[in-house]
């Protein structure tokens, strides 16, 4: 399966600290190009992509739906007949313009950020009073028309302790699968990364509590940017072992489309001693910035017994 990641802008009604995009922003910004595309440029994208035969789309920004040609562009998925992803901070799930436009398709879904068990915790990651409350209207919402609703959780050191408590207020919205995904030291990331960024060792316990509880609250969750040497007891919830089933091609604003398998392994890195690991062939280790920061004395190889060895290469094999 292809998939194609069209980026609409970088216009947000959140200012999130952990936010990647305030790097291209703010080339764009000093270029004093605009930072959003139009309606017509969205378009002409989607049908080059066409072109060259993708079956889903993630419409993502910045946030698309602030976009007063929101409507518009999930019209042209649906008439394209896209498989259709919305990454979306959810706050303007609850309007009347965004339900009228999304509630009879019937192949969508929406990945939203949610970043704090409560207002406090959330609302100080966003920088925006009242996001969280919206956030969470957005989220029940949508569980309520029977959408298909994954929670996007970017871990870091402001959230952490509160990660297993998400995971119960994820269960009381209505959520069933939720991506918990550690942080890229990139754009607003970088410039807050002490505030941001924790270390692996600060969240295995914490990992393993989350594992639990989702398995209590019968939730399905995923880690991404988690090497499997983490989680040796849970490795099946690597996020990145989606990626072993389709590609995706982005395209950022104003910039040349490519080939986020490449590029996303490029901006990663792993220790010498990663050779030595059963998992190695699979697994894309940490972000660059990470390593940079932090070394690779924590990424330990995993050893498997033969036959589970044998197993799992099997079972991933068939994936690729």
């Amino acid at each position: 399966m292809l998939t194609y990641d069209l980026k609409v802008g970088y216009s947000c009604n959140n200012r999130c600290k952990h936010c990647v995009i305030d790097d291209s922003k703010d080339m764009l910004l000093n270029k004093a190009v605009s930072i959003d595309l139009t309606t017509n440029e969205c378009m002409e994208q989607i049908d080059e992509m066409l072109k060259k035969r993708i079956t889903s789309i993630v419409l993502t920004g910045g946030e698309v739906t602030i976009r007063k040609d929101f409507s518009e562009l999930i019209k042209k998925c649906v008439d394209s007949n896209l498989l259709i992803t919305v990454q979306t901070n959810g706050r303007k799930l609850n309007d009347i313009k965004i339900i009228n436009a999304i509630k009879d398709v019937k192949n969508i879904k929406f990945v939203i950020a949610l970043h704090g068990k409560s207002a406090k915790t959330h609302d100080a990651i966003t920088q925006v009073r009242g996001s969280f409350i919206e956030t969470c209207q957005g989220i029940k919402k949508m569980c309520l028309l029977g959408k298909n609703v994954i929670l996007k959780i970017v871990i870091s050191k402001i959230n952490m302790l509160e990660l297993p408590e998400i995971i119960k207020l994820a269960s009381n919205l209505g959520v069933k699968y939720i991506c918990f995904a550690f942080p890229h030291g990139h754009g607003a990331a970088r410039k807050n990364f002490s505030e941001i960024i924790p270390t692996y060792s600060e969240l295995k316990e914490i990992l393993r509590e989350m594992i639990n509880i989702a398995t209590q609250e019968k939730i399905n969750i995923e880690f991404e940017a988690i090497p499997f040497c983490i989680i040796p007891y849970a490795m099946q919830l690597v996020g990145e072992l989606k990626y072993l089933e389709g590609n995706t091609m982005c395209t950022q604003v104003r910039e040349d489309t490519f080939d986020w398998e490449k590029v996303r392994k490029s901006i990663k890195r792993k220790g010498s001693n990663c050779i030595n690991c059963d998992m190695d062939s699979f697994c894309e280790g940490p972000w660059s910035e990470y390593v940079e920061t932090f070394g690779t004395n924590e990424l330990i190889p995993v050893k498997l017994p033969v036959k589970s060895k044998r197993l799992i290469y099997k079972a991933l094999n068939k994936k690729i």
